[in-house]
């Protein structure tokens, strides 16, 4: 089990995407985002990343990257304004997919 004071180490994150059945690419594309997002995610600061990540796995983001997140769960990312709408998006995309 991952370690959550400390966050999640990436092979944790991408071994749980794998269980899943997919994997990094994947995930991105059926975001609609580019790979590099989902990749950059995993290791350094890239909301629309995390959020798909999380998102896909069940975990919030804040409990995979405790140190990206304030504790309230805001994001500390420069670009975090968008969170919501990110969020939205990747949650309405999951739901078509599973709907098909």
């Amino acid at each position: 089990m991952p370690n959550t004071r400390e966050g999640w180490h990436p092979e944790d994150i991408k071994a749980a995407i794998r269980k899943k059945g997919f994997n990094l690419r994947q995930l991105a594309l059926e975001n609609g985002l580019f790979e590099s997002a989902v990749r950059s995610a995993v290791i350094r600061p890239c909301l629309p990343g995390e959020t798909v990540i999380a998102a896909f796995i069940g975990v919030p983001a804040q409990e995979l990257w405790p140190d990206r997140y304030e504790v309230d769960g805001t994001p500390r990312h420069r670009h975090s304004k968008h969170a919501h709408r990110i969020a939205t998006a990747a949650a309405s995309q999951r739901q078509k997919s599973n709907a098909a």
